[in-house]
């Protein structure tokens, strides 16, 4: 197996492994931080495939998480790319862990790669050389990959990989070399064997074996479709003026964060590399012009404070004393200043005198631009929009969905009740540094204190008053349909001499069953009575569950649909009979189908996608039902309506 022992450096992978690498398809499943400033192990961080939120409070530690997970695998920014122990060991345990500081990894991540990534890998080392995941059910799909780095070493390590024996078995085979003869259990004993051979063709290929190393190739193919890592942070805004010569003259790992992104700036505007002198100057000018152009239309296009403002780039050629025992005068300095003009006043000023909030914004799409080569990205970004207001934390929330989360995975932090998605609460992890015990990192949001948690439920507060009806019994379903189902069934059994839903019950849909066990953990502190009806799989959701076992919801209390529909898998709609949902559907303009139509089992609203080929709204049928329902609802089966008055019943006797 590749084992983490053979370390994989970063000098850039042979350009014959280059031309195998098709599309950068790797994902980052899961990070880890360890022994790192003020993480002593931060648990295991799931990533989403799109945008994660780190949310903590000040010193929470949520930015030495994002500077560990950068250095895995780091573009540069003017930050550090490597662990250092004086710097970065966490110094309580420094003078005891001494000796083993080398061989601690301060970030390990989790890469999932697709079948088109194996396909590449096994293209040149064979097929069978890396083992795919499965459930037992579906064909395999996906191979997770430990990826690693440590103290005092610029190499990265992979976890268990490949099986190297089988490397080599097709180069063995090829050969005309016996398999049963010379394989071992091992890559090295198998080298061994055919060194020590007394066959000419296998020595040979014995020492063509050890010195192409097939294992580190294999190593560096893989590295090669790691995505790269780009941060971002307040440091790296860009400056008001700095100086050319020194961003052409250093080392861009020496620059500072904010001369790094003047740097991406030079570049953008294609003149990083030219010469800065009074003779050239309107065509250098021209150049930069062109590019703040560019970022301004863009930035523009998410920017809706105020529309008045453009960035000007202009070059100031400073004098430059002779040094003390020469009277030559040499050439004066080039410096980049970069200007903010606000139309609207007719003003311009220093871009270090303008708001940072817009300072940021246009710096992070400088930096951004940078590497529009690395098509698959991990953005990490520190804080984004500190300073920007409310509404237009509102508009960079929306640049990330947009612009950015369908290419690349975005990791953010923020203690901002603004920058947290009130629809997409399942993005956020919890950030805490705990007594004793370091920084620590959740996906239980619930769990953590009410400071930690506060942004979290100030982004919920907004949304929650304006579809909540607050009453004293909360009736929780997945959407709107729910509620019109109810609501119409209910009535009709009523004029039947049934029972409808008891009127103190407030039916609040909360927009999906992902948001239910959010909403259970928020208002479940209230004195609120609280009942979930719940779709889905029998069993289900796994964070509903743990609600219930923390004491958080009455297991009486959650009612999945599944205990009326006797089946594995329901959703409110298989109440009904399937000819008559599909009636419904033909009514109401989602479409036309026949229970023939119709494949396999389960309920009935995926099955209907899966015959119409699309999804559709579950709420249009329920919409159309409370327009026109006289002839419909008339055709409800007896049957049906015994289901509804199970579930009606069973949720009515939860009342005092």
């Amino acid at each position: 197996m590749l084992m983490r022992s053979q370390p994989a450096g970063l000098p850039p992978a042979s350009d014959q492994l280059v031309v195998l690498i098709k599309e950068w398809l790797v994902r980052l499943k899961s990070a880890n931080v360890k022994k790192f400033k003020s993480v002593d192990d931060s648990t295991s961080i799931r990533i989403e495939e799109d945008v994660t939120a780190l949310v903590g409070k000040n010193e929470s530690g949520k930015t030495a998480v994002l500077q560990a997970m950068y250095r895995l695998n780091p573009l540069t920014s003017g930050h550090p790319t490597g662990f250092e122990e004086l710097r970065d060991y966490p110094r309580r345990y420094r003078s005891r862990d001494k000796k083993v500081i080398p061989t601690v990894a301060p970030v390990s991540m989790e890469f999932e790669l697709d079948d088109t990534d194996i396909a590449t890998f096994e293209s040149k080392f064979g097929q069978g050389t890396l083992v795919k995941e499965s459930d037992g059910e579906s064909p395999a799909q996906s191979l997770t990959v430990e990826v690693s780095r440590r103290y005092g070493n610029q190499s990265m390590f992979f976890g268990p990989l490949a099986d190297e024996v089988a490397m080599i078995r097709g180069r063995i085979s090829n050969a005309g070399l016996s398999l049963p003869k010379y394989e071992k259990k091992t890559y090295k004993d198998t080298i061994a064997a055919l060194k020590e051979s007394t066959a000419e063709g296998a020595k040979k290929l014995g020492a063509d074996l050890e010195e192409e190393d097939l294992p580190r190739q294999g190593q560096n193919l893989l590295r090669g479709l790691l995505p790269k890592f780009q941060y971002f942070d307040e440091y790296n805004m860009l400056p008001g003026s700095v100086s050319i010569r020194r961003l052409q003259g250093q080392d861009e790992d020496d620059l500072e964060p904010d001369e790094r992104t003047a740097l991406a700036l030079l570049r953008l505007a294609g003149v990083e590399q030219e010469e800065f002198t009074e003779a050239e100057y309107e065509s250098r000018k021209a150049a930069l012009e062109a590019a703040a152009n560019q970022l301004t239309d863009e930035l523009f296009e998410y920017w809706t404070q105020n529309d008045d403002l453009s960035v000007e780039l202009d070059i100031e050629f400073r004098p430059v004393k002779p040094a003390s025992a020469s009277h030559v005068q040499p050439p004066p300095e080039p410096w980049l200043q970069i200007r903010v003009r606000n139309q609207r006043h007719r003003v311009t000023l220093n871009m270090s005198e303008r708001s940072k909030g817009f300072v940021w914004f246009f710096s992070f799409l400088a930096a951004f631009s940078e590497f529009a080569d690395e098509t698959r990205r991990v953005i990490l970004l520190d804080e984004p929009g500190l300073n920007l207001h409310a509404k237009a934390q509102a508009d960079l929330l929306r640049y990330i969905d947009e612009k950015l989360a369908p290419h690349h995975q975005v990791i953010y932090s923020t203690h901002s009740l603004f920058m947290i998605a009130p629809d997409h609460i399942e993005r956020c992890r919890t950030v805490e540094d705990l007594d004793n015990n370091g920084t620590k990192v959740s996906e239980d949001v619930w769990s953590a204190r009410p400071e930690t948690v506060f942004p979290l439920l100030g982004a919920l507060g907004v949304e929650m008053s304006q579809t909540l009806i607050i009453g004293g019994h909360q009736l929780l379903v997945e959407g709107p349909a729910d509620v019109t189902y109810l609501s119409i069934v209910g009535q009709v059994l009523q004029e039947a001499g049934g029972r409808g839903l008891d009127p103190r019950w407030t039916v609040t849909p909360v927009g999906g069953i992902d948001k239910l066990p959010t909403f259970v953990a928020l208002l479940g502190s209230s004195d609120l009575d609280i009942a979930v009806l719940m779709d889905g799989a029998s069993g289900g959701n796994q964070r509903l569950t743990q609600l219930v076992n923390r004491g958080l919801l009455d297991a009486k209390r959650l009612i999945p649909i599944t205990d009326i529909t006797d089946s594995t898998e329901a959703d409110l709609e298989d109440l009904f009979e399937v000819d008559w949902y599909l009636s419904l559907l033909d009514k109401s303009g989602v479409g036309k189908l026949t229970a023939s139509k119709l494949k396999g089992g389960g309920r009935i609203v995926k099955r209907v996608e899966a015959a119409l080929g699309r999804p559709f709204d579950h709420y249009q049928p329920a919409a159309w039902l409370l327009r026109d329902n006289t002839d419909t609802v008339a055709a409800l089966s007896d049957e049906a309506k015994a289901r509804f008055q199970k579930l009606i019943d069973r949720l009515n006797v939860l009342l005092p």
